[in-house]
């Protein structure tokens, strides 16, 4: 079975014009598939992430998380399938600045009720295996955006959900940062088996997922699989986003 199924899916923002954002999309993961998703600017990336991650609803078409259906769950149930079953990551980082980097990594656990000492061996595991081990007793005002996107890596990873859904995870990081976030996302990947799914502009950072599905004008455009050589798959991702058109920032520049 697999760990995500979209069926169909369309989305309509009614308005006094209406705007279809995404039309019949259809795609599936994998249980520790790390897959991409990009597009222009409006292409319906964003919506398609906030539609799987049960912040919005679907005009029509389906969404299976592990076989399950949470648009037809009730609010509550709804509300701890998202807790349990997923983990978010985000541009903005989205840490509580009042809890050092420990709180913020086990704040699902803390919700979830896990005693203390399997929250802080959970913690030390994870921290250890991203690199910021000596980070956990600082608040975020004292560390850089990487580490604090690693923060938010550990925290979406820790109580080990079906599905991690990240966007723009390297959006506000410089090069050197987003090197390193995607390379903590891709040994998390191989070690933990992490399922990821990844709405990015980053031709760099989309270069290290298993393979990147494009959209286009809220449709399935295109996908590509990554092979073995990264170099080759981020010159083939260049050379799709520049088929696509879009605004001249939607192409990353950097080499590898």
């Amino acid at each position: 079975m697999p760990v995500l199924e979209v069926s169909s899916l369309s989305k309509i923002y009614e308005g006094k014009i209406s705007t279809r954002a995404l039309q019949g999309v259809s795609f599936r993961m994998e249980r520790g598939e790390f897959v991409g998703v990009m597009g222009p600017s409006g292409s319906g990336k964003t919506t398609l992430l906030n539609v799987i991650a049960t912040i919005d609803e679907p005009t029509s078409g389906k969404v299976m998380i592990e076989g399950r259906d949470p648009h037809r769950m009730s609010d509550d149930a709804a509300a701890l399938f998202r807790r349990r079953e997923l983990g978010f990551i985000f541009q903005q980082f989205n840490l509580l600045d009042t809890l050092t980097i420990e709180e913020n990594i086990v704040l699902p656990l803390t919700l979830d009720g896990t005693p203390v000492r399997e929250m802080e061996s959970k913690a030390a595991a994870i921290a250890q295996r991203l690199g910021i081990s000596e980070l956990l007793n600082k608040y975020t005002y004292e560390v850089s955006g990487g580490e604090m996107q690693k923060t938010a890596i550990a925290r979406a990873m820790i109580h080990r959900p079906s599905l991690i859904l990240a966007d723009e995870p390297t959006g506000n990081l410089d090069s050197k940062s987003s090197r390193e976030v995607m390379e903590a996302f891709s040994s998390m990947n191989q070690e933990e088996q992490a399922t990821i799914f990844m709405v990015t502009h980053d031709a760099v950072a989309a270069s290290y997922c298993h393979r990147v599905i494009f959209i286009k004008d809220g449709k399935f455009y295109n996908e590509i699989y990554r092979g073995s050589n990264r170099q080759a798959f981020f010159q083939k991702i260049i050379d799709m986003l520049s088929l696509l058109g879009g605004d001249i920032h939607d192409l990353s520049t950097i080499r590898l």
